[in-house]
């Protein structure tokens, strides 16, 4: 029997498990400023609770803005460049739906394995190695998205890992 979850029925629920699948593009969400607001506060309040475990609350909240505020802005130049202005808003809410869901998928991996392995295990080590495949997976998910606004797949590829690299390796340590 089939669990019918009335929320899933709707068009973005729908379209963020296709982006996931890699199905459909983010050209299939709505062009709604609310929506690109709303999965930008969203990736930014996941990415301070997944940043919570490791550094302080002020350093945490610090680069839950930082790295809303780069996805934002590099998103818009990115597009400037490109002079697809009209994607941004799709395009800059796909990347947050999708840095807010690896977030979460960071914090789920941290509590199930901090109540697995008590303090004296190297908890930290074991999540750090077990954060390079969801990674690995936000890089080609965002060069998947920055394929559809017409880069070509090497440079879109180098474009997301820099924007990986910068808000997940530079970044982060910065804000501790």
């Amino acid at each position: 029997m089939p669990i019918n979850i009335p929320l899933l029925k709707e068009q973005t629920p729908q379209t963020v498990l296709k982006m996931i699948n890699l199905e459909a593009s983010q050209l299939s969400l709505p062009d709604s400023r609310e929506l690109m607001l709303g999965a930008l506060g969203a990736y930014g309040v996941l990415q301070v609770i997944a940043q919570a475990f490791n550094h302080s609350l002020i350093g945490s909240l610090i680069y839950g803005v930082l790295s809303a505020g780069f996805l934002y802005g590099a998103t818009y130049g990115l597009l400037r460049v490109l002079k697809e202005d009209a994607k941004f808003q799709r395009t800059a809410t796909a990347l947050a739906i999708m840095g807010g869901l690896a977030a979460l998928a960071y914090t789920i991996l941290h509590l199930i394995f901090a109540i697995a392995l008590p303090p004296p295990m190297p908890t930290e080590k074991l999540l750090r190695f077990l954060l390079f495949p969801i990674l690995i997976w936000m890089a080609f998910m965002y060069a998947f998205l920055f394929r559809h606004v017409s880069l070509r797949p090497v440079p879109a590829f180098v474009v997301a890992a820099l924007f990986v690299l910068v808000v997940e390796v530079i970044l982060s340590p910065i804000c501790k």
